[in-house]
């Protein structure tokens, strides 16, 4: 496995979504740290209104598209930009299609309890 500078959790419901974000701000996070993916829009909407949490929704209109007319997977080359291992990459998006919400923020806290 690559080592990534990054913390990932991983939920499966818009309240453990909360319960997750609420938590990793106790452990020194900020909002604007922490990163959240899913395919569902109606769970990014929910947690845009936590002002700073940055939401990517992996399978939009475009993305499908994209799929379709390059034989890629969009949801795969977003996971490959966060220089995850190809395994860790198929399993995130094992996690996702199966309608499971991935949080990582863009660094790791070591002072985490």
């Amino acid at each position: 496995m690559k080592s990534t500078n990054r913390e990932f959790e991983v939920v499966y419901t818009e309240r453990e979504l909360e319960e997750k974000v609420e938590e990793m701000k106790s452990w020194g996070y900020n909002r604007n740290d922490i990163h959240v993916l899913t395919d569902n829009a109606d769970i990014l909407n929910s947690v845009e209104t936590q002002e700073g949490v940055h939401t990517h929704e992996t399978e939009t209109i475009t993305d499908k598209f994209k799929s379709i007319f390059t034989g890629k997977d969009a949801v795969r080359d977003e996971l490959t930009k966060l220089d995850l291992s190809q395994t860790e990459i198929d399993e995130f998006h094992d996690i996702l299609e199966s309608d499971g919400i991935v949080l990582y923020t863009d660094h790791r806290n070591d002072n985490r309890i």
